[in-house]
């Protein structure tokens, strides 16, 4: 294993003493002692990260909620859309692939010498130090590529923003805030990876969490003080610059956390770079191996950040800085439902169908009737939650739509219900049971696929985002359709891979296994789509729920506060009908998942 010296004058937390604290040794019983350890320190710092990731969404929704009052459409779009797209830029195409070859570790975790005094100029590369330095040199490679990418992007941000974005005041500044912010975060990338590969899960955890609480603050205070600054256009006197200042900040409270840490706690000296040497006494910086690897992928990250950010990066290019806020603006709503309740189903799901499908195909005549139990098992469940779907699907379509003005004006007042945001949430509305379809067909297809099908999926893939770019022209610049092109874009990108995951499934559970004619004709209608479809009687009650709550929505409406009574009124009445004819469909659910 590798080692780093520490200061010996410091008392360590627990958590630190379990993960540092780990000598190199042959015998069989320490390896299990720190494997124990690597173990619990990870689960813990597992845990710890699931509730920062919690905190942080709750209280960044919480604030926009508060800052969408003040802030009009074109602000959040560039802040929410165009800065943030620059950010995740910047350190995604400097630091992704090398954190990612850098935090594999390969079996070695850098730990804590105390006794190591030595200050020559060169490592050993085969010593523990030397596996240790290998790391230590490659993690400051972020940082002269940040340099680079930070001034690229900022000048690309600058050079060739549309008048209409460039012309918004203080948006030349935010740009160059925003990169600084990255760069900082850059500069301490060296001390992020020794911390993740010591197992210090508390300091990133600290340092975000608190970095977020300031970010929210000042965000919220500048934007506070904006409003009462108006100008003759009646725009936020701050605007853009509330966002860049409060992403400055949160740069510098992860710079003070960890170099504070290293500093008090650490000999940071030994976390220097220091030149390497091999058997032959040939000296050099970087090892060919990790090098390597991380220049691997740093070239899957640049695809990795068009799927994640093809989005942004599409309205960004083809929309007006009032339709990005807009666009911003329903994502936050509109993934709530998917970050909060599709993400568990599809986790879960992936892990019970790997479960009960591992030995399904193993030529064993002692588990044929076990494999075929498990199959139906499997395929019962999976339907089930399709059938899930695509009812909340029909809340969402047959309801929502009709009461995402009342919503939004309940929430964040006028400023945004008189815009296109409600309809263009409505249209969010009918992408989420694609999002839920898509998530749990493709979690089955990840569960049991091989290696060789998951390798062409990759390939697909790539053709399916060149479709959603594709698409996304045409309905963003073609049709102009703005916001509602995305939404459609998206939704027609889901819709071919859903596609693509049903035909692998049908394939899956059809594939000759010896079944009888009865078990054929049983699988073919468990996978048919009347099998997946709600009764027509539920059909027919969720359209007519559609029709009486978007005449509410039309003649009744939501501007007053009377108004919304009624609206909401009569759409609870609709839903409470639409319960009664849907109950023996919810029932079938739950009799389906209890078998």
């Amino acid at each position: 294993m590798s080692t780093i010296k520490r200061k010996t004058n410091v008392k360590l937390s627990s958590q630190e003493d379990e993960s540092n604290n780990v000598t190199t040794t042959g015998s069989d019983q320490s390896e299990s002692k720190n494997i124990s350890r690597i173990l619990s320190s990870s689960v813990s710092g597992a845990s710890s990260l699931v509730i920062l990731q919690l905190i942080s969404r709750l209280a960044t929704f919480g604030l926009h909620q508060i800052v969408l009052r003040y802030t009009d459409p074109a602000t959040f779009g560039i802040a929410s859309v165009q800065l943030e797209l620059l950010l995740a830029t910047i350190l995604f195409l400097s630091r992704e692939g090398f954190r990612c070859a850098l935090l594999r570790g390969d079996g070695d975790t850098i730990v804590v010498d105390n006794n190591d005094n030595s200050k020559e100029k060169t490592v050993p590369a085969d010593s523990a130090k030397g596996s240790m330095q290998k790391i230590i040199n490659l993690s400051y490679i972020p940082i002269p590529a940040g340099i680079i990418t930070t001034f690229l992007a900022c000048a690309f941000y600058v050079y060739y923003a549309p008048e209409e974005t460039f012309n918004t005041p203080y948006y030349v500044t935010s740009v160059v805030l925003y990169g600084i912010s990255a760069f900082g975060e850059l500069i301490i990338e060296p001390l992020y990876v020794t911390a993740m590969n010591n197992l210090i899960f508390k300091l990133r955890v600290s340092c975000e969490g608190v970095g977020v609480i300031v970010r929210c603050v000042i965000t919220l205070v500048l934007t506070l003080l904006g409003a009462r600054g108006n100008d003759e256009k009646n725009s936020n006197a701050f605007g853009i610059l509330a966002f860049a200042v409060a992403q400055f900040a949160f740069t510098l409270v992860m710079m003070a956390g960890y170099i504070g840490y290293f500093v008090s706690k650490w000999d940071i000296s030994l976390l220097m770079p220091r030149k390497l040497r091999d058997k032959n006494n040939k000296e050099f910086w970087f090892d060919d191996h990790l090098f390597s690897l991380a220049r691997t992928f740093t070239k899957q990250s640049i695809l990795k950040h068009i799927l994640t950010e093809g989005d942004k990066m599409l309205i960004a290019w083809l929309s007006s800085p009032a339709d990005q806020g807009i666009y911003a603006f329903v994502v936050n709503y509109g993934s709530l439902v998917a970050r909060i309740l599709f993400q568990p189903l599809e986790e879960t799901g992936r892990t019970l169908f790997s479960k009960l499908l591992t030995n399904v195909d193993k030529k064993d005549e002692k588990m044929v009737n076990s494999q075929k139990t498990a199959l139906f098992t499997s395929l019962k469940i999976l339907t089930t939650l399709i059938k899930f779907h695509i009812l909340l699907g029909l809340l969402f379509i047959c309801f929502a739509t009709n009461y995402t003005g009342t919503l939004i004006d309940l929430l964040v007042g006028s400023v945004w219900s008189q815009s296109l945001a409600p309809i263009v949430l409505s249209a969010y509305c009918l992408y989420v049971p694609i999002m839920g379809v898509n998530g749990i067909t493709e979690a089955f297809v990840a569960a049991v696929a091989t290696e060789e099908t998951l390798s062409t999926l990759n390939y697909w893939l790539i053709a399916f985002s060149a479709g959603f770019v594709g698409s996304g022209i045409i309905f963003m610049k073609v049709f102009s359709a703005g916001a509602f092109g995305l939404i459609a874009a998206n939704a027609f990108n889901l819709s071919t891979r859903i596609t693509w995951s049903w035909n692998f499934i049908q394939n899956y559970f059809l594939k000759n296994r010896n079944y009888s004619q009865s078990e054929v004709e049983e699988l073919r209608r468990m996978l048919s789509l009347s099998n997946l479809l709600p009764r027509l009687l539920v059909l027919i009650s969720f359209f007519i729920a559609w029709v009486v709550t978007f005449w509410s929505n039309e003649h009744i409406g939501w501007v007053t506060m009377g108004a919304k009574i009624k609206h909401t009124g009569i759409g609870c009445f609709c839903a409470i009908i639409v319960a009664g004819d849907g109950s023996f469909s919810i029932a079938g659910l739950a009799s389906a998942m209890d078998q």
